[in-house]
């Protein structure tokens, strides 16, 4: 994700910050433009147009529906400030109220790289996260659809693309599959002509050939999985990225090029959308957005705070500040600015989902409403229900979790490890044991790591020899992946294989009260107060601990009534080793 910067305004250009701006408004997206309402128009209804084809093509485009912000520019001076780098006409933005695309102009010269830049959001929605020469080269293939009657042609020759090829130095592909968003070739001018031209080149002839055509969806599949390009290219074809070098060269001498016919219609649009004077509040804010760049986070605070304090009820700033926070490690500080924020009314998906993570450990009713409201826009996010339901079990909601994911019909199987450990931890927590034997046999029949066969196994080992009293659980925490703790907290650490670890059969249990976790030794030890006076037991190891999902922090505990699961230790004065926790409600 791209992070930005403010320049104050007093710095802007005058030709930017007091140009008319005008807000135009289509099914499918919001235009914001100093162009003319004639040209703003035109190239809203192309916008249309390229999405109706994609619709067409793919059933649906992925994603939210929500409109598409688009930031249109009357001419290349008044985008000069706004522009990515030293050469890009137009870009994919996706800024801390959303994403769109940045024009630095409309009419028909800015479309073909329009189409690039929506191609870009189109992969975005649809799950694909590819290496720089697939994306680039993709996207440049579908800028150049055409109508052709009742079909669209992609994937004509891009003669300024194919002359660079061929009169500039060739850098061998070896390079130019390995570039990555930090790299010279994908941000300098003088270098990134490479990758885009190669990428055009090598996406052409692995798309449109009857050499790769055939293949090219399970390559595409295999590197948006992580698989890199030389992997990908010999499990799929069979062949080294020399030789591909050497293909694409001979491919680029040929005289053959061919393109393809998709059976949709760009279908003409008509409409003459709405358009009114884009509200004050609205550009400030937007500019500033744009002009966002690494090394302007204290101007950008600055701005973002006049704009809150101009209008309060606004969130947009609110927001932005919780993202500057965050990036400057102040996650306190950013929770507190996403939970204003989320009172004020933004609903922006990206914010919740950030706010409804960041928030765990911190404020789960606050991360718990974030997640819920996620789910109301897009009801089909897997990632947020699995996120959800494990922080109700944290807070020992197993039925709230059960219910989050009953709507749940089909997972991946690298989803699924997760999803069934959640499952059974939750139908163990609310004492139904058989349904949480089921879901453990499931994750043991999914487990793709040597953490999900152990989990499985400890699951299914302690479920067989839960037959008395009431459900049992355990003590551990989430992983907080992206929430530096505050406070000390038990946390379940990398799984590794345990070695002479008694049957469950060999466990003993004892009753009392929960009174302290001390943590002020390695390792931490469980006090339990019992008639016969306090009973110390250790936690050697958190990942032996078997059942549901609860937070522990050190110290001084409610004293709730508990049975421990435990085998003897060899150590005086410590009763045993925690295996389970067993709480009573």
């Amino acid at each position: 994700m791209r992070q930005w910067a403010l320049l104050l305004f007093a710095s802007l250009p005058l030709s930017a910050a007091d140009a008319r701006w005008i807000k135009l408004t289509s099914p499918n997206f919001v235009m914001y433009t100093t162009a003319s309402e004639r040209n703003g128009r035109e190239t809203l209804r192309y916008f249309e147009q390229v999405r109706g084809f994609f619709v067409q093509a793919m059933g649906a485009i992925p994603g939210k529906d929500s409109p598409v912000q688009i930031i249109a520019f009357n001419s290349k001076k008044e985008y000069e400030p706004y522009r990515l780098n030293n050469f890009a006409v137009a870009y994919y933005h996706y800024g801390s109220t959303g994403e769109g695309i940045v024009l630095s102009q409309t009419g028909d010269e800015v479309f073909p790289v329009a189409i690039h830049e929506y191609v870009h959001l189109v992969a975005r929605h649809a799950g694909l996260e590819l290496p720089p020469w697939l994306s680039e080269g993709l996207a440049e293939i579908y800028s150049t659809m055409k109508p052709m009657g009742d079909k669209v042609l992609v994937g004509s020759l891009i003669p300024g693309r194919y002359q660079a090829l061929l009169r500039e130095k060739w850098v061998p592909l070896s390079v130019i599959v390995n570039v990555d968003h930090a790299s010279p070739y994908y941000n300098e001018k003088n270098q990134a002509g490479s990758l885009y031209n190669e990428g055009w080149a090598l996406t052409h002839m692995m798309l449109l050939t009857e050499a790769y055509r055939p293949n090219f969806s399970k390559f595409l599949s295999l590197v948006n999985t992580g698989t890199s390009t030389e992997q990908a290219l010999m499990k799929v074809y069979g062949k080294t990225v020399p030789r591909v070098d050497k293909e694409l060269q001979a491919y680029l001498s040929g005289t053959q090029f061919k393109g393809a016919i998709f059976p949709q219609k760009l279908e003409k649009v008509h409409d003459e959308f709405p358009a009114e004077p884009a509200p004050a509040f609205d550009i400030k804010f937007l500019l500033a957005d744009l002009l966002n760049a690494p090394g302007k986070e204290k101007e950008v605070r600055e701005r973002m705070e006049q704009l809150a304090a101009e209008d309060p009820k606004r969130p947009e700033p609110v927001a932005a500040l919780g993202y500057l926070a965050w990036h400057a490690r102040q996650t306190d500080e950013a929770v507190k600015d996403f939970a204003k924020a989320f009172e004020l009314g933004d609903r922006e998906p990206r914010m919740l989902w950030d706010y409804g993570r960041l928030a765990r450990g911190r404020d789960h009713p606050g991360a718990m409403r974030a997640l819920s409201a996620l789910l109301e826009l897009e009801p089909d996010r897997l990632d947020a229900r699995m996120e959800l339901a494990a922080m109700q079990l944290i807070s020992r909601q197993p039925s709230a979790a059960l219910e989050t994911l009953k709507q749940v019909k089909k997972v991946n199987k690298e989803e699924a490890p997760r999803f069934f450990t959640i499952v059974s931890h939750a139908y163990l927590d609310n004492g139904q044991l058989a349904d949480a034997k089921l879901n453990a046999q499931q994750l043991a029949k999914f487990a793709l790591t040597d953490e999900d066969k152990f989990q499985a196994k400890q699951l299914l080992d302690y479920l067989d020899t839960a037959t008395k009293g009431p459900a049992p659980v355990m003590a551990r925490a989430p992983s907080t992946q992206d929430s530096p703790e505050e406070h000390p907290t038990l946390h379940r650490h990398s799984l590794t294989q345990i070695v002479g670890e008694p049957p469950a059969s060999d466990h003993k249990f004892l009753a009392g009260s929960f009174a302290e976790l001390d943590c002020s030794q390695t390792p931490p030890k469980i006090v339990i107060e019992t008639a016969e006076g306090k009973k110390l037991f250790l936690i050697d190891d958190p990942n032996k601990i078997i059942g549901a999902t609860i937070e522990l922090q050190c110290g001084p505990q409610k004293k709730t009534t508990v049975k421990v699961d435990y085998v003897p230790a060899n150590q005086a004065g410590v009763e045993g080793l925690v295996r389970g926790l067993q709480f009573q409600q």
